[in-house]
């Protein structure tokens, strides 16, 4: 018996952010090789139903009224639990999202200071920079806390305070102000 496994992945960009979906399928190829039309055909089939179930998972995700559903959920305040967000989150489908709201999701999805969030770039830069100096998770959060003055987690600063940060590790070396 002949399996196949057929993948799609698409970027999609909208407002300078942009969101990554990806689906696989893996199924049985009832066909031997001795008839390679049949499998090309079901290969074919297999391509075919991947593209509609990413394409129904952007339309789901990307459409007006989902961008409305997300508009009007209410933001997060200081008050609330931070693991609440992330514990509350249904488990995930053959399509994955992969963004940074996603991982701010997982992160409890609050900024502690006031101001536009930090870029993708400067929260990635942070993340390199955090792994060239081998700073554990809590180890780079703990000296961004120590940089911004509060505690704050990398995917929680504003672009500000990411450029504090950024500024004391490109310039102070690890980020060490002593």
């Amino acid at each position: 018996m002949l399996r196949a496994n057929v993948g799609l992945s698409r970027k999609v960009s909208r407002d300078y952010q942009s969101t990554g979906y990806s689906v696989n399928l893996d199924g049985e190829i009832p066909f031997t090789p001795d008839d390679p039309e049949a499998v090309l055909e079901k290969v074919r089939e297999l391509f075919d139903l991947a593209q509609e179930a990413l394409n129904r998972e952007i339309d789901r995700d990307q459409s007006e009224a989902a961008i409305g559903r997300r508009d009007e959920e209410t933001p997060a305040t200081p008050d609330n639990d931070q693991g609440s967000n992330a514990s509350n989150q249904s488990p995930p489908s053959t399509v994955y999202q992969s963004n940074r709201q996603t991982q701010q999701m997982q992160h409890g999805g609050q900024r502690t200071g006031n101001g536009d969030p930090a870029t993708n770039k400067q929260v990635q830069f942070i993340l390199t920079m955090g792994k060239r100096f081998k700073l554990s998770t809590p180890q780079l959060e703990a000296r961004i806390s120590q940089i911004v003055g509060h505690k704050c987690g990398v995917y929680d600063l504003t672009k500000k305070e990411a450029g504090l940060v950024l500024d004391q590790f490109t310039n102070g070396g690890n980020g060490d102000s002593r």
